[in-house]
């Protein structure tokens, strides 16, 4: 699992049955639910979201309608009891018995067999012991996501919920072989602000949220909006994990989320609540993330192995590889400024031609939040300038670094340093002086995706430090400069030319530690979509402005 700590956490973690528990709201019903409440030892607001990966937003929710109602596909509203087990309720039974269900196109009738829903009681069992709180009370969402994505989770047919039991004990190995065919390949956080939310929802994605838990929404029994709350009881408030099924910006005075509760049909609006846009934003929700399942969004390397499928492979085609990267520190009295050295092989069947105007290009992004990205160095194939075999600078492009274009063709079987007469390619560069955080720096081959090839998966070749981690980067400076590819007289990748059905030597940095990183596949979208939206170019002229602004203070 990654990023583990002894975590003493948020998500709430009501532990006793709701089911008829309001029947007034008389002092002593009230008095009875805040000593209960006060009782129950509150998980600190210690989950750490700083290291949980932002999704990248590519602006999908655009012209979204004015309301949305995604509650059909979700299983029937359920009870967590007595237990604290909210998390495995909101993300696990509702959230991924939700995405399953739509890539499977499960009917209402589906849905509501057992079957067919995942088991809260096997996600909070198979969460080390370690990352609930006391007593069993509670967990993190990066726990819990964590756990599907690396384990996965049972049915509710295969581990009911029929008491929890000892939670300090690991599932039965027939639940652990029942989860492994259940897992999501990865999950992002998403900004707790309406937009957001809305437009995830607008894109039919189900939310997994975290709310903060008031005196009204307790004792909640209409179908009205909840505008506004009190915290009447003495402590911490009280944190709890519930999902959004859908919006509608005409319901209560600003327009409202329907929100999914797990304390049974009793509670709410027969299990629901609609909560206002503002009061939401304001004070409501604290966190909120989507997922994605393991086969729900197209990866050319889905099951993780470094080798494209073999049912997506493409055969008497292109193939690019990123083969080469050493990227080092070269002048010490400037250390911004480094020098990558790399090489591109086509290692397919066919001539990969200039006219397909296809990329080279070296970027980093950050490595929580890939929205923070940049093109360092752009070297361009194209036959838009002059003859053949001829190249040179180009005025303008993505790179901050470097911009270089050549008209040149690249046999199968070569490399494009060969058809220049070279070994491999130098090029210095500056890291931008404005990154400071945790990043990847990486070479990617066919950096837009224009050349259709036998092999997608292997065009990525990542700088890393020397653990696999990101590269720490303060003011534009690499805090590891000797990390894994970075030192000129070494190399990964093995001894000789690469062959048809190599891989690169560095695909991705998705790993066992690292198993909710960024897929290339991610990435390339990425990358796709701000060309084609213009972002780009917006960029360099951004970076190009402050680096002038730089250079007149020195």
């Amino acid at each position: 699992m990654k990023k583990l700590r002894i975590l003493r956490l948020l998500p709430l973690v009501v532990v006793f049955s709701f089911a008829g528990l309001f029947t007034s709201c008389d002092e002593e019903t009230t008095n009875n639910v805040l000593e209960l409440l006060d009782s129950l030892g509150w998980l600190e607001d210690n989950e750490n979201l700083d290291q949980v990966e932002s999704d990248i937003n590519l602006n999908e929710g655009t012209g979204i309608p004015s309301a949305i109602d995604l509650s059909t596909k979700f299983p029937p509203i359920g009870d967590q009891g007595q237990y604290g087990t909210c998390i495995g309720w909101s993300v696990g039974y509702n959230l991924k018995t939700t995405i399953e269900g739509i890539d499977n196109n499960y009917s209402s009738a589906q849905l509501a067999q057992a079957s067919k829903q995942f088991s809260p009681k096997d996600l909070f069992w198979a969460v080390d012991p370690g990352y609930k709180g006391d007593n069993c009370n509670g967990t993190t969402f990066e726990a819990a996501f964590d756990i599907m994505q690396s384990r996965g989770i049972a049915t509710l047919a295969t581990a009911p919920y029929n008491g929890l039991g000892d939670c300090s004990a690991s599932p039965p190995s027939s639940w652990t072989n029942e989860a492994a065919n259940f897992k999501i390949t990865n999950y992002r956080k998403i900004d707790a602000t309406v937009n957001s939310v809305r437009e995830y929802l607008g894109q039919g994605r189900p939310v997994a949220i975290g709310v903060r838990v008031g005196d009204n929404f307790l004792q909640w029994n209409s179908t009205g909006v909840l505008t506004s709350d009190t915290y009447g009881y003495t402590g911490q408030h009280a944190y709890h994990a519930v999902a959004v099924a859908g919006y509608d910006d005409n319901k209560g005075p600003n327009g409202a989320f329907k929100v999914v509760n797990s304390w049974g049909p009793q509670w709410g609006n027969d299990g629901y609540i609609w909560v206002d846009y503002n009061f939401f934003q304001s004070s409501f929700c604290f966190s909120a993330f989507v997922a994605n399942n393991k086969r729900s969004n197209f990866d050319p390397d889905s099951n993780g192995d470094n080798q494209v499928d073999e049912d997506v492979i493409v055969q008497d085609n292109a193939d690019l590889i990123a083969w080469d990267l050493y990227d080092y520190d070269e002048d010490p009295a400037d250390p911004i400024s480094r020098t990558i050295y790399y090489n591109v092989y086509n290692i397919g069947d066919r001539t990969i031609y200039a006219n397909e105007r296809w990329s080279i290009v070296y970027i980093y992004y950050n490595a929580y939040d890939a929205n923070e990205w940049g093109v360092m160095l752009y070297d361009y194939y194209t036959d838009e300038y002059d003859n053949a075999q001829h190249n040179g600078p180009l005025d303008q492009g993505p790179g901050s670094s470097g911009n270089w274009w050549n008209n040149v063709d690249v046999p199968g079987g070569s490399s494009v340093a060969d058809q220049f007469g070279s070994e491999g390619f130098l090029w210095d560069y500056n890291v931008p002086t404005n990154l400071t955080g945790n990043y990847y720096f990486v070479l990617i081959a066919d950096g837009y995706d224009d050349v259709k090839e036998y092999d997608e998966s292997n065009n990525y070749f990542y700088f890393t430090d020397d653990n696999d981690a990101p590269l720490y980067v303060q003011n534009g400076v690499v805090d590891d400069p000797n990390g894994k590819r970075s030192n000129y007289n070494q190399s990964i990748r093995p001894n000789r030319t690469p062959r048809k059905g190599d891989a690169s030597p560095a695909p991705t940095v998705v790993n066992a530690k690292n198993q909710n990183a960024y897929t290339t596949t991610e990435i390339r979208k990425m990358l796709e979509h701000h060309r084609k939206t213009g972002e780009l170019q917006r960029r360099i002229q951004q970076f190009t402005q402050t680096e002038r602004n730089r250079k007149k203070m020195q």
